[in-house]
């Protein structure tokens, strides 16, 4: 009975580790996505740079997921990008005779707040009268951003419902079986009342280690790999919430079929009728 409830520990303790792992990959997949959005700046251009410079200093103030704001004149990007490309065959000093308008790069923070953040930012400009032909929003980028975002969390919330369900049966079915195989190791044998009571406390204490030890051990051995720098602190707390609850649910389930399914004392004893006959007078 012992090796078969350790064997069932360990089980579910790798089943939720597992549950974590494959939770990990899916936010380190987010986190990448949402790393990208950094690499997709707006531009403003704009001739009066003093103009240009009150909007950033406004725009940084009343918008927090804006991660960068970087202006520079029109011919210091020019020249720049004739520095980085020789092959064009311009020489960078040759831009001075013209006039290019400022540049304002605006970059925000990897948050799924930062696409509504967007939306204000292109706003904000439209409210002080900046036409949309001088800003280069990047529109179809985000788009594509936010579509692969948008799939790949309505992918997890389907793959994390049907991990749960098939964790819960699991632990309720690995709990039933371990009552089972005590039904039967006691079929036919008599009980002491201090038999009954300690193996009531044996049962209590293995529904207690079922609901500790495999997420202790599981949180522990994910801040033991985040120390040793071989994982990101990406999990928030809420998810091992999930699978405690999910833990608890299925032991309690397990409890309550098995009390269910257990004869009682009264509906064991069987009770005969003999029916009375009736006297015949002679």
């Amino acid at each position: 009975m012992n090796r078969s409830f350790f064997l069932i520990l360990v089980l579910i303790t790798l089943v939720l580790i597992g549950w974590s792992y494959v939770h990990y990959q899916y936010l380190e997949s987010r986190e990448f996505r949402l790393n990208h959005l950094s690499e997709i700046p707006i531009f403003v251009y704009m001739d009066d740079l003093n103009h240009l410079e009150q909007l950033a200093r406004e725009l940084l103030e009343t918008i927090p997921e804006i991660d960068s704001l970087f202006l520079e004149s029109g011919l210091q990007a020019a020249q720049e990008m004739l520095s980085n490309y020789p092959e064009l065959g311009i020489e960078p000093n040759t831009l001075t005779e013209y006039q290019f308008p400022n540049i304002l790069s605006i970059t925000f923070k990897p948050e799924l707040s930062s696409f509504s953040a967007r939306e204000l930012t292109l706003q904000f400009f439209h409210d002080n009268n900046v036409p949309s032909k001088d800003i280069d929003d990047q529109g179809p980028a985000w788009a594509l951003a936010k579509k692969e975002l948008d799939f790949l969390n309505s992918r997890w919330s389907q793959t994390t419902f049907f991990i749960a369900i098939t964790v819960f049966l699991m632990i309720v079915f690995a709990r039933l079986y371990l009552y089972l195989r005590e039904a039967i190791y006691r079929q036919g044998k008599s009980q002491t009342l201090l038999e009954k009571v300690r193996a009531s406390e044996i049962n209590r204490l293995h529904n207690a280690l079922l609901l500790i030890l495999p997420i202790l051990i599981n949180i522990a051995l994910y801040y033991i790999l985040i120390a040793l720098d071989k994982f990101s602190p990406l999990i928030n707390w809420s998810f091992f919430l999930v699978q405690l609850i999910t833990l608890v649910a299925a032991v309690i389930t397990a409890i309550l079929i098995n009390k269910l399914s257990s004869p009682s004392k009264e509906s064991s004893k069987i009770t005969v009728a003999v029916p009375l006959d009736s006297r015949i007078d002679e």
